[in-house]
């Protein structure tokens, strides 16, 4: 169950849910796409309240990918021409919609094929298609990067960014992947158990407190003073600073460990270090290259005790 206070989404940017599994991420989508209805309060879509019984006519602004798509029998372009009709878009629209869309997604060659003798890799790509060819004001997919491998997953990712730059349209998207969720949105919803965490769920930690002092059993980490108890903290990637030595600074948190893994993230470095816990980090590759740091090199992982989200 979901017990969200109050949510904004912003309009004509990308929004990232994320969350463990049954923290409720489908539940607030499928609210979203007006499939659900809220037991309590209400949705407001572009600062109209919703009434219910306009959930039919809502639903026609909305591109929804499901986390598991299915088309209808027949050819890819026989569920395109009907997701046209049923939005009663002008049949003279239909082609130009239609070649746009599918070379978009480069998929102008499945659009003769049986949606039956689709692989899986196809199925998505082509129920994405009939998501984007309305020209939808809302884009919601459900962990749609979840089955994919690294280049589809990659190339997917800025197709929807550059959807998004090119129409000023706005994204929502579950990921169970959150650094990724963090490094593609503007905004990350993070829910745990039905609500709302004020944390990325990121270099996630479980341990206890004691005289603002968190320990995980592998290292101990410094909180604020006005933090007394809690079971998990949290520190956002983009919080962590990377030195090759020793910082003097007011940063009260500094582990030594060493680098895992450098890998690209959507423009950005994605940098692993094991310092006791993994710590997953976000620079820029300007930083990067100017602390020259490699596979294996020694580093030390800093940031201040006013970063550490406890709860």
């Amino acid at each position: 169950m979901l017990y969200l206070p109050e949510l904004l989404i912003h309009s004509g940017q990308i929004t990232a849910i994320i969350g463990p599994n049954g923290s409720g991420k489908s539940t607030l989508l499928n609210l979203f796409a007006f499939l659900e209805k809220p037991n309590t309060g209400e949705i407001k879509f572009f600062d109209a309240a919703v009434n219910p019984k306009q959930h039919s006519q809502y639903r026609k602004k909305i591109g929804l990918l499901a986390q598991q798509p299915f088309l209808l029998r027949g050819t890819v372009l026989d569920n395109l021409k009907l997701t046209l009709k049923l939005h009663d878009i002008p049949k003279n629209l239909w082609q130009n919609n239609i070649r746009s869309t599918l070379e978009k997604l480069d998929i102008s060659h499945l659009q003769a094929k049986n949606t039956a003798r689709l692989s899986g890799g196809e199925l998505q790509k082509s129920a994405l298609a009939l998501a984007l060819i309305t020209r939808p004001d809302v884009l919601i997919l459900d962990e749609p990067f979840s089955y994919l491998d690294q280049t589809s997953n990659q190339r997917l990712a800025q197709m929807v960014t550059d959807y998004v730059a090119e129409t000023r349209a706005t994204l929502i998207f579950s990921t169970h992947d959150r650094l990724q969720g963090m490094a593609l949105a503007h905004h990350v919803v993070a829910l745990v158990n039905g609500e709302m965490i004020k944390s990325p769920l990121l270099n996630l930690y479980h341990g206890h407190c004691q005289h603002h002092v968190f320990d995980t059993d592998k290292i101990k980490i410094v909180l604020t003073q006005d933090i007394a108890d809690c079971s998990h903290v949290s520190i956002d990637p983009h919080e962590i600073v990377l030195s090759k030595e020793p910082l003097i600074s007011s940063m009260r948190n500094q582990f030594q460990g060493r680098i895992t893994s450098i890998t690209d993230e959507m423009g950005k470095v994605r940098i692993a270090v094991d310092a006791g816990e993994l710590f997953q980090v976000l620079i820029t590759y300007e930083a990067l290259k100017e602390l020259a740091l490699h596979l294996g090199d020694a580093v030390w992982v800093n940031f201040k005790s006013n970063s550490v989200i406890a709860f």
